[in-house]
């Protein structure tokens, strides 16, 4: 997939999912993520390099959702310092009540499309299928489920920090088979709009 056809692709999930983020802009974030780490050294991880720059718009949450506990829409975009994986999509965020009056958690799900490897060649002794399953992520679906856990803090009225962590995964839903998935942890940058 190229920056073209993934760009055409992101600037359909942000048509698509504008009309559910009718909500007034909330938050405007930045995370700077370190790509591809191993988490319980599982033998996955490590095989992509760079950062991923993250850009991430959050909306208020709609009253047609208030039965959901209130989760917020949102839309991201994550950029490879590499020139590996790059990926874009939307979803849900849902916040816990502020603890001390300062501190707080989030998860948050949605979907993304990606620009990375989704298939290898069939031969096992095609060089090309040999480099791409060394060096690249195998995702085996061009969609992929996005979820992420943070613990924050607010700096003061404008602004918040947070450590964040995202797994991305087809879950065996989009696809069936080759699902490396891909981890990725590191730190948020939030300002707030408004209240």
């Amino acid at each position: 997939m190229g920056m073209r056809s993934f760009s055409a692709a992101a600037a359909a999930v942000v048509t698509l999912a504008g009309p559910a983020s009718a909500g007034p802009l909330s938050e405007f974030r930045i995370d700077l993520m370190d790509h591809d780490i191993s988490v319980l050294n599982e033998g996955t991880g490590g095989k992509e390099d760079g950062f991923n720059i993250e850009f991430e718009v959050v909306f208020d949450s709609p009253e047609i959702l208030s039965w959901a506990l209130k989760p917020r829409p949102y839309l991201n975009f994550s950029w490879n310092t590499e020139e590996e994986t790059n990926f874009g999509g939307g979803g849900l965020i849902w916040t816990t009540p502020d603890l001390a009056d300062r501190f707080f958690g989030e998860a948050a799900f949605g979907v993304v499309v990606h620009d990375g490897v989704v298939d290898l060649p069939p031969s096992p002794s095609d060089p090309v299928r040999i480099r791409l399953a060394e060096e690249r992520v195998i995702f085996g679906s061009r969609q992929l489920f996005r979820s992420s856990l943070a613990a924050g803090v607010h700096l003061n009225e404008t602004w918040d920090a947070a450590l964040v962590f995202e797994h991305l995964s087809h879950g065996q839903v989009f696809a069936n088979g080759k699902n490396e998935g891909l981890d990725t942890f590191g730190v948020r940058l939030a300002y707030k709009f408004g209240d």
